[in-house]
């Protein structure tokens, strides 16, 4: 996923999406799982905190990745529980299963959870970090997974707010448009990281796929890179915007450096004596299957 804000999007289901995240940039993002889960160690913590995976639940986990949350709502959900990740990407679930070690209260699933035949009534709980804003379809895709639920299941996911207001992406997007040159800006609402930005949007396609006690809120959060403002730069140029602006742009490994280094200007304001801390802004949705 290094480059998910601008993920492809595609007429017929989500079968883009899978090759997307099962190739390169899946590659990419299997290799650096442990230093993606850090950067995201505050958001899954927000999330968890208000999903609240019990003791004998079953959670389904969208958009798993390499299962770091899976792993967490599994650990919560105890040995009477179950943990379920769905991910298009061949490629991160081998990461996922690897990490898992045959755990028989864990299962991972290559799956399009838009489409999947989930058992009916089937979980306790459904829950995202970040993986909810690429279907084709997110009203089809919200519907399904409320089917998967049990009546007063909850369903927890966590999505980006604007990226005005994420510096991670934003002060990316800056230092690659000064090197390479302006793209296309982003169309509201289509998938990718920032598709579920707006919070009435979302509360919408909740609402209108038969959830009830529909909520959201803005969270004030952080992105942590362990290192100094140059370990930072170095991330974010391999799996963010920068990496559109060079593939469309022709850029040069040359390019990339000079960015990282612009990149690693900007970020050194956010540097403490442990680590690198980007502020971050996330939504929050939860609502109940009645």
């Amino acid at each position: 996923m290094p480059d998910p804000d601008h993920a492809p999007h595609h007429a017929s289901g989500n079968a883009a999406q899978a090759d997307f995240w099962t190739s390169g940039p899946g590659v990419k993002w299997a290799a650096l799982h442990e230093t993606l889960d850090g950067l995201f160690t505050q958001v899954t913590a927000e999330l968890l905190a208000r999903a609240r995976p019990r003791p004998g639940e079953v959670a389904l986990d969208i958009g798993c990745g390499a299962g770091d949350t899976t792993l967490a709502a599994a650990d919560r959900a105890g040995a009477d529980g179950h943990g379920e990740g769905l991910d298009s990407s061949a490629t991160l679930l081998a990461v996922a299963r690897r990490r898992a070690g045959g755990r028989p209260d864990v299962r991972f699933t290559l799956a399009d959870a838009q489409t999947h035949p989930f058992p009916a009534d089937g979980a306790d709980l459904v829950l995202s970090r970040f993986g909810m804003m690429f279907f084709s379809d997110p009203a089809m895709a919200l519907g399904n997974l409320r089917r998967a639920l049990k009546p007063g299941g909850r369903i927890v996911f966590v999505a980006w707010a604007d990226v005005a207001r994420n510096p991670w992406n934003r002060e990316a997007k800056a230092a690659g448009v000064a090197r390479l040159g302006a793209v296309p800006p982003d169309v509201p609402r289509e998938p990718g990281q920032f598709a579920f930005a707006e919070i009435d949007y979302v509360t919408g396609l909740l609402a209108g796929a038969g959830f009830a006690a529909v909520a959201a809120e803005e969270c004030d959060t952080r992105l942590r890179v362990a290192g100094r403002a140059a370990e930072a730069a170095a991330l974010a140029t391999e799996i963010g915007p920068v990496s559109r602006l060079i593939r469309e742009k022709g850029g040069t490994d040359a390019d990339r450096a000079a960015i990282a280094a612009d990149l690693a200007s900007r970020f050194r304001r956010f540097e403490t004596a442990e680590r690198v801390e980007v502020p971050a802004v996330v939504n929050v949705f939860a609502a109940v299957r009645p």
